[in-house]
């Protein structure tokens, strides 16, 4: 991750952030996919039912490039 994204603590935070959420639903996304994540200014201020509601968001994007 890009330090010029908040302090180490808060860069450590959105990695824990994205992983606890994608542990939790890895359901959503296609097994044949590999997911790369670039956190943007902002992104210290991001929730786990926010991060949740994007990243289900992009799953149901996935699913459909998958299914085709």
């Amino acid at each position: 991750m890009t330090k010029k994204v908040g302090t180490a603590v808060q860069r450590n935070r959105i990695k824990r952030v994205v992983r606890e959420v994608f542990r939790r639903n890895r359901q959503l996304f296609p097994a044949s996919h590999d997911l790369v994540f670039i956190a943007k200014r902002g992104a210290t201020e991001i929730d786990y039912g926010s991060l949740l509601d994007e990243l289900r968001r992009a799953a149901s994007k996935l699913q459909i490039e998958a299914a085709r």
